[in-house]
């Protein structure tokens, strides 16, 4: 009898007029007395069923929610060191420095092109990059986590009678050429990144003699300039050039096994 005399109660306030419900934004014109009813009531029971306090209807509620102001923001020192890992299912890369582990990036699995994957030390992502499918050389694209561009990586190739040299130029997200790179092949293999003014902005260094009981490779980075260019884009240099090395590599054993087995 209660809920009985509740409902009757309800069906007569929602034939009253209600001028206040018809100036709130978002109220239901065909029930306005219900609707100021459940609003004042806060939470009540209605046949068997809960209502709680009802929200009102906001266009920006199908919006994607900004990103928390209490966000990791992933930072780099000026100093640290990225190690392949031996045991892993791609090409990995750790990033440490003074005894701390960063994050990693790693390539994915699954991919059209090379692709990476930069994660902080808690595996949140950081940034992405990817090759693209259609291009004169190698261009690597590299985003945040939100898909905002950082930045462009271009390698270019260089042969000449006895060496290979390979460049490397560093644009931002505006398509600017921030830095360009050396890479430098004499028992080590060296990354100078320089402004067009010529002023050193980082260095990648994977030294020989600290390589050379490895079966995996170690890279030194050092940033001089961070504001000049992402160290971000730093670290996807360094995993760039290990995954293609160790392509090269596979690809080698393969030829020399086939070779053997033709024997």
């Amino acid at each position: 009898m209660r809920r009985i005399s509740l409902l009757i109660l309800l069906a007569v306030i929602s034939l009253a007029p209600d001028a206040t419900a018809q100036d709130r934004p978002g109220a239901f014109p065909a029930l306005p007395g219900i609707r100021l009813a459940l609003e004042e009531a806060g939470r009540i029971e209605v046949a068997g069923f809960q209502a709680g306090p009802l929200a009102e209807a906001s266009p920006a509620a199908d919006q994607a929610a900004p990103p928390r102001a209490d966000a990791p923001v992933f930072t780099l020192p000026a100093s640290f060191t990225m190690v392949e890992k031996f045991f892993a299912l791609t090409d990995t890369l750790t990033l440490k420095a003074g005894g701390r582990t960063l994050g990693k990036v790693s390539a994915k699995f699954i991919a059209l092109t090379k692709s990476f994957r930069l994660t902080d030390a808690s595996d949140n992502l950081v940034a992405e990059a990817r090759a693209r499918f259609f291009a004169l050389g190698s261009t690597v694209d590299v985003t945040d986590a939100q898909g905002n561009r950082i930045g462009t990586i271009k390698e270019r190739i260089l042969k000449s009678l006895f060496k290979v040299y390979t460049n490397y130029s560093v644009l931002d997200a505006s398509g600017r050429e921030v830095a360009k790179s050396e890479k430098l092949d004499w028992l080590s293999t060296e990354f100078t990144l320089r402004t067009p003014s010529g002023a050193v902005v980082a260095q990648i260094r994977r030294d020989f003699m600290g390589n050379l009981f490895r079966v995996t490779d170690k890279w030194d980075a050092t940033v001089r300039e961070p504001k000049a260019v992402d160290p971000r884009l730093l670290v996807m240099i360094a995993a760039y050039k290990t995954s293609v090395d160790n392509d090269r590599r596979r690809e080698e054993a393969s030829k020399k096994s086939k070779r053997n087995d033709d024997d």
